[in-house]
């Protein structure tokens, strides 16, 4: 994947760069940029990073959907987000940036456990959409004020977009039944999703769960979910020990 070096980037924050691209429409960019903002420092307060201390990452418009890539030693982020829709913003950001912090190969391939990736940088725009929802609600920006029911809106869609999916997950052995689907080289969002709205409840209730994202490595080389959360209850502290059982029983009982 490849982007215009030639289009000029507007530095936001330490690791953070915006480009100046017509595509991305007339948005007001102050707001815009501490949305985007936010998702890393809320990111860094529950994973226990400095704020803005990953990588680089240059965020281009691209057309068709949202990416993720590595271009050493930057990444580049590609969001079809437009003018002053900000829950769009915050939905597509959320999710990318839930890729750059996991830093596996960001090569593309749907193999191993990538599908649970998904669902995880799924996962995660709910979860900043919810913190976006609360830090605005108590905003005296009178943009963001006038904003507050368009973040819960869309944070409600996403929870409920697939509801006979997700009221799938209330049986037995759910995840174990989609082995098959979620191990196919292609993309199931559908499944991610709901996934995703099945965990939501949890790492809202403890975000320190969040965590387990540094130590998931290249998900594509793990050969079972089980395998995974072998690992991660070894690097796992105490803060979040007893959730990451929680979301183990929730997803392999």
């Amino acid at each position: 994947m490849s982007y215009n070096v030639n289009m000029p980037f507007v530095q936001f924050a330490a690791n953070l760069f915006i480009a100046e691209d017509p595509s991305f429409g007339n948005y007001d960019k102050e707001t815009t940029h501490d949305l985007l903002k936010s998702i890393d420092i809320n990111f860094s307060k529950y994973l226990d990073l400095s704020p803005f201390s990953t990588c680089n990452c240059f965020i281009a418009y691209k057309a068709d959907c949202p990416e993720c890539c590595k271009i050493s030693p930057h990444h580049v982020i590609f969001l079809t987000a437009t003018q002053n829709h900000w829950a769009q913003w915050a939905y597509q950001f959320a999710h990318e940036y839930c890729h750059h912090l996991i830093n596996g190969e960001l090569s593309g391939d749907i193999s191993g456990l990538m599908w649970f990736e998904e669902s995880v940088c799924e996962l995660s725009s709910m979860f900043h959409i919810h913190l976006l929802f609360l830090q605005w609600k108590k905003n005296k920006h009178p943009l963001k004020s006038r904003y507050v029911p368009f973040h819960l809106n869309y944070l409600n869609a996403l929870l409920t977009k697939n509801r006979q999916l997700i009221s799938l997950t209330n049986q037995p052995g759910w995840l174990q039944s989609w082995d098959s689907l979620l191990s196919e080289p292609q993309c199931h969002r559908n499944h991610y999703n709901a996934i995703a709205a099945k965990m939501y409840p949890l790492f809202v209730a403890n975000p320190r769960l969040w965590r387990i994202i540094l130590h998931f490595g290249d998900t594509r080389k793990w050969n079972s979910l089980s395998e995974l959360f072998e690992h991660l209850h070894q690097t796992a502290d105490d803060s979040y020990s007893q959730s990451l059982s929680d979301l183990e029983k929730l997803l392999l009982s």
